[in-house]
């Protein structure tokens, strides 16, 4: 299991790269430092972590996935497992088990993580589940042209490649910065 100690450090490391985005990551900071258990998916005051990638093609197109519950584009990503021991690993599986895509196809380009974000969740009564936060932490891949993919039915019903002016506003610039890389 990740621990709370490995989130720390992680964000840390973020935040002295980008200190600017202190403000907009403060509750997350903020739960770090009162020690909550934001490693596990059960806690929901104040949230807890997740853990996602940014795919880039050849072609500068970031991977989405519609996901089922959200009925939106998103990156592929989320909730960490009792086995994942990194966030980052955390991400490579979330990519391989929803969109198909081997872990062995992507290439890390760097790793601190290329974005964090905090977002609102309803509550999901069905799923008993409190509305919360996701302290997403975000790594960046690039992966060859068309790889095959394939969609976990129970959490995604779709794939797409979008190329940086589709990209969520959130993400348009800096997808934009790095497909000219």
């Amino acid at each position: 299991m990740i621990s709370h100690a490995h989130v720390a450090e992680v964000v840390a490391s973020y935040l002295a790269q980008h200190p600017d985005e202190a403000g907009r990551l403060a509750p997350l900071s903020t739960a770090l430092a009162a020690g909550a258990d934001i490693v596990s998916r059960r806690t929901f005051v104040p949230g807890h972590v997740t853990a996602s990638a940014v795919v880039l093609d050849p072609a500068g197109r970031m991977l989405h996935i519609r996901h089922n519950v959200f009925n939106k584009w998103l990156q592929p990503g989320g909730h960490l497992e009792p086995g994942d021991t990194t966030l980052l690993g955390a991400a490579r599986r979330e990519v391989e088990e929803e969109t198909g895509i081997p872990a062995a196809l992507l290439t890390l380009v760097d790793e601190l993580p290329c974005d964090m974000g905090v977002h609102a969740i309803a509550a999901n009564p069905r799923r008993v589940e409190d509305a919360h936060h996701h302290f997403d932490i975000r790594y960046r891949f690039t992966t060859v042209a068309d790889p095959h993919t394939r969609v976990q039915a129970d959490e995604v019903h779709g794939i797409a490649w979008l190329p940086p002016d589709e990209v969520e506003v959130e993400f348009r610039a800096k997808v934009r910065e790095w497909a000219r890389l």
